[in-house]
């Protein structure tokens, strides 16, 4: 027992030398974000994608193979990289409401549409769960009924612009 102990508050209390300072030639960036950073890191013919943050020495990451996603600590990939279009300014002026929302949500325009709208729902890991395209209008009611209970990030095109937010469906 005392032999597991001693184990325990070792491995407890170890921090890695230079896991949280920018003068490690290892580590690629550090940040003080509560989403961290993330830096590609090339040794040989091998890409590593490095991640830190405060509060967590190690190595974050993700890993796919056949489908299959293993996340290891607790920077999560950001999904606004997948869901907003770099290319469309971020500038249309929307209203949504009731937010959380039980099964509809509503969009009031603050400017003229004078284009169709393509309102588009995902989860909160980028993966596309609703699109549709809609008349230019100055309201749009959005039934989610079919919609499980969570949260997820709500982008709208219209006008050549975009906007995007995080919902939550109770």
């Amino acid at each position: 027992m005392k032999l597991f102990l001693l184990t325990f508050i070792c491995f407890a209390c170890y921090q890695p030398s230079n896991g949280q300072t920018t003068s490690n030639t290892a580590l690629a960036r550090s940040t003080v974000g509560v989403a961290g950073a993330s830096e590609k890191v090339n040794v040989g013919n091998t890409t590593y994608i490095i991640q830190q943050s405060i509060g967590q020495a190690s190595i974050t990451g993700t890993q796919e193979n056949d489908g299959h996603i293993v996340r290891q600590g607790f920077i999560q990939p950001d999904a606004w990289d997948k869901i907003i279009d770099k290319n469309v300014p971020m500038s249309l002026e929307v209203v949504l409401y009731p937010n959380p929302f039980i099964h509809t949500i509503s969009l009031a325009f603050s400017e003229k549409i004078s284009s169709e709208i393509i309102v588009a729902l995902f989860d909160l890991t980028g993966k596309k769960i609703f699109a549709k395209s809609f008349p230019a209008n100055q309201q749009l009611d959005i039934d989610a009924d079919n919609l499980r209970a969570a949260n997820y990030i709500l982008r709208v095109h219209a006008n050549h612009k975009q906007f995007a937010h995080h919902i939550i469906k109770k």
